[in-house]
């Protein structure tokens, strides 16, 4: 297996969260249901568990939806549910309201200068659980115009030469680099003190809190902006918990570039199930460049050493590019000691489905 997949797996912590937050899994949602209840994405609402007959049934607004087999719910139960929006595609996660004497921050983590108090009977954890999956606030922070400003109104010299430091170069990327930046996103940081190792140098949450320090009096706006990105890493290492105790590996990061817009990465692999193989291991990426457009790449490695690779560009010629250079990537895939089963190429944005749960007979569209 990528030394760099290897290392991320032996890096993730097993971790524990209240087993109805766990269970919650994805509840695929018809688009024109959800334009009917007025959702928006990342909203929360209130549901409660009916039982018709011997099914029991999600009364949402009036509606009453099906429910997967599986979960541990009973008639009654009040069960709060995030929304969200995909590409043609809508689900209602499950979130627990009942975690709030949790805190996601480890003890000794110190708060961020001019904290904004959460509501009464609402924790860290509760609020982390509760926001939109990867909301782009990190994305945007970490464009190399931005962070420079970012910088300059800090004024300290120490945090410039620790983003420089963080910063991968799109020219000039390797394997070692990469595996340094996943390292540093921010991710780790609380797992790495756990077991007495040092945070890497140039850490994304550290950095992060101490630019909020250095701007809460002089910048408030901009420190909020900053204050909501380390909630972004910090919302994602909630989820990822969440992931590990069923089975799964999931987990996302945001990874900044010196001559490039960032790039959003996010690694998967579904619960092995006994007797079968073990499932891919998948790596989603999504950036915007500022010359090839907005681009995803979704990456899955089988059986150690078997890829395939599936890209969406909303440009055409991106997507004419990539389909001539395609056997090219085979060839260097090759030398790296992978081969590449296939390459598939879209012009279309990419679709969204749940990973975790699907209805049967349910088909991911990639048709462009």
């Amino acid at each position: 297996m990528n030394p760099l997949l290897q290392g991320v797996e032996q890096t993730a912590l097993p971790g524990r969260l209240n087993p109805f937050y766990l269970e919650g899994r994805p509840l695929p949602l018809a688009t024109a249901l959800a334009q009917q209840i007025g959702l928006r994405d990342g909203q929360v609402v209130q549901a409660t568990i009916e039982s018709r007959g011997a099914q029991l049934k999600l009364l949402l607004e009036g509606r009453l939806l099906d429910l997967p087999p599986g979960l541990r719910f009973r008639p009654g139960d009040t069960v709060w549910l995030r929304a969200m929006a995909g590409a043609g595609s809508w689900a209602l996660k499950p979130v627990d309201p009942g975690v709030a004497g949790a805190s996601a921050a480890p003890p000794g983590t110190p708060p961020l200068a001019g904290e904004p108090a959460l509501p009464p009977g609402m924790s860290r954890l509760l609020a982390l659980s509760l926001r939109p999956p990867m909301s782009p606030t990190l994305m945007q922070l970490f464009q190399p115009q931005v962070a420079a400003g970012l910088l300059q109104s800090a004024g300290t010299p120490e945090l410039a030469s620790l983003l420089q430091r963080m910063q991968l170069s799109m020219r000039g990327l390797t394997p070692s680099a990469l595996q340094a930046a996943v390292l540093s996103s921010g991710f780790w940081l609380e797992p790495l003190l756990a077991r007495g190792q040092a945070a890497a140098a140039g850490d994304a949450k550290s950095l992060l809190r101490r630019l909020v320090r250095a701007i809460a009096d002089r910048e408030p706006a901009m420190a909020e902006s900053v204050r909501r990105a380390v909630d972004d890493i910090e919302a994602s290492q909630v989820e990822s918990l969440a992931a590990q105790a069923r089975g799964e590996l999931s987990f996302s990061m945001v990874l900044p570039f010196a001559d490039a817009n960032p790039v959003a990465v996010r690694f998967f692999r579904p619960p092995r199930r006994p007797g079968q193989e073990a499932p891919p291991f998948s790596v989603d990426i999504h950036t915007i460049n500022d010359v090839l457009g907005e681009i995803w790449l979704k990456t899955s490695v089988t059986k150690a050493a078997h890829v395939e690779l599936m890209m969406w560009a909303l440009k055409e010629s991106v997507v004419r590019l990539a389909r001539r250079h395609g056997d090219a990537l085979g060839e260097r895939l090759k030398l790296a000691g992978l081969t590449m089963d296939a390459f598939r190429v879209f012009h279309a944005p990419r679709p969204s489905l749940p990973d975790s749960w699907a209805p049967p007979g349910a088909v991911l569209d990639v048709r462009a």
